[in-house]
C-alpha cells in the first residue's frame, strides 16, 4: 500500500482487523472481504475443516522467527558470528531462551538441523507477546527465538545479536516453505477474478521491490502506516526479512505439506495423504503475473 502498487492496479484495499486472530479468514468466509492473509494455523486449520478458500500469493517463504541472545553472554562465551551455525548453538548450551507457546517445534528444528536437541541442550522458557521484550531487557532470559515486532526491538534498543538467521535460509526444514498467504475463495476466483489477479500483480511487484531496493522497502513501510516504528527498527526487519519474503507469489505446495509439522494448526491440520494441497490452491494468478511484462 505504500508503494502504491495497488493504487496503480486500480485497487483501495481497505483492511480489516480480526479482534481474535484465531477467527482469521471469517470476514472472508461471510463474504465481507474479497481477500485474507493467512498464517499456516488458520489456513490449514481451514482446510482441515474443508472451507471453501483456495491460496493465490504467497507472501513469505522462509521462517521468520530468528534466535538472538545478549551480546554480553555472546562476548563471554566467545561466540563468533561467523562460526558455523553447530558451532554457534553449541555456544549457547545451558541458556535460558524465550519463545512463544506455539514456535518450540521449529526451535526444535533449528537445534535437530545441526544434531542437537533443544529440549536438552538449553532450557526453553515459554514468555508470550510484548512480555518477550521486557523479559529480555529484564535478564530473566538470556535470549529470544522471536519475530517481528520483538526481534528488531531486542536487535536495536536492547543490544541483542543475531545467533540463528532463519530468515536467510540457514535451515533446510525452515527454507522455501509456505507461511503467511493471501487467500481467496474459489467463488471469487470466478466473479472477481480481476480483483484478485491485481491483488497478486500487485504483491509481485513488491516482492521485485524488496529483492532490489530494500530503502524503498523502507519508504514504503513508513509510508503505509503499517508501523508506527523509527526508521531504525524498520531497517532492520527490512533486512533479516528480506531473504525470506519469495522472488514470486508462487504457493509452495510442499511447503503447505510440511507446514503440518510445524505449526499447530487450528483447530486441527488436514492429512493430506487424503486431501490434495492442490485442490486449495489456485495457482493461476502467479502463473500469469510472472509471465506478464514488468
Amino acid at each position: 500500500m505504500g508503494s502504491g502498487f495497488f493504487q496503480e492496479e486500480g485497487l483501495e484495499p481497505r483492511l480489516l482487523a480480526d479482534d481474535t486472530p484465531r477467527n482469521s479468514g471469517q470476514y472472508l468466509l461471510k463474504g465481507e472481504a474479497d481477500v485474507a492473509l493467512l498464517p499456516p494455523p488458520m489456513f490449514l486449520g481451514r482446510i482441515a475443516e474443508m472451507e471453501p478458500i483456495v491460496l493465490f500469493a504467497s507472501l513469505l517463504a522462509n521462517e521468520p522467527i530468528n534466535l538472538v541472545v545478549r551480546k554480553e553472554l555472546a562476548e563471554a562465551r566467545k561466540i563468533s558470528l561467523r562460526a558455523s551455525l553447530r558451532e554457534r548453538l553449541q555456544g549457547l548450551k545451558g541458556l535460558r531462551i524465550g519463545v512463544a507457546g506455539e514456535p518450540p517445534p521449529r526451535l526444535r528444528a533449528l537445534f535437530a538441523s545441526v544434531g542437537m536437541n533443544a529440549d536438552q541442550d538449553i532450557q526453553i522458557v515459554i514468555v508470550d507477546g510484548p512480555d518477550q521484550v521486557q523479559a529480555f531487557a529484564d535478564g530473566k532470559i538470556d535470549g529470544l527465538f522471536v519475530h517481528t515486532p520483538y526481534l528488531e526491538t531486542v536487535l536495536v534498543n536492547h543490544q541483542a545479536v543475531l545467533i540463528a538467521d532463519t530468515s536467510a535460509g540457514e535451515v533446510p526444514l525452515l527454507t522455501d516453505g509456505q507461511i503467511h498467504a493471501l487467500v481467496t475463495t474459489p467463488e471469487n476466483v470466478l466473479k472477481k477474478r480481476e480483483v484478485v489477479a491485481a491483488v497478486t500483480r500487485a504483491v509481485y511487484r513488491a516482492q521485485k521491490l524488496i529483492h532490489s531496493d530494500q530503502k524503498a522497502t523502507v519508504n514504503a513501510i513508513l509510508a503505509s502506516g503499517a508501523t508506527q516504528a523509527d526508521r531504525s527498527l524498520v531497517e532492520a526487519i527490512v533486512a533479516i526479512y528480506s531473504p525470506a519474503v519469495p522472488q514470486t507469489p508462487k504457493i509452495s505446495l510442499t511447503g503447505m505439506e510440511r507446514d503440518t509439522t510445524l505449526y499447530p494448526a487450528h483447530p486441527r491440520a488436514p492429512d493430506f495423504t487424503r486431501v490434495k494441497a492442490a485442490d486449495y490452491v489456485a495457482p493461476q494468478f502467479a502463473d500469469e503475473a510472472i509471465k506478464a511484462k514488468p
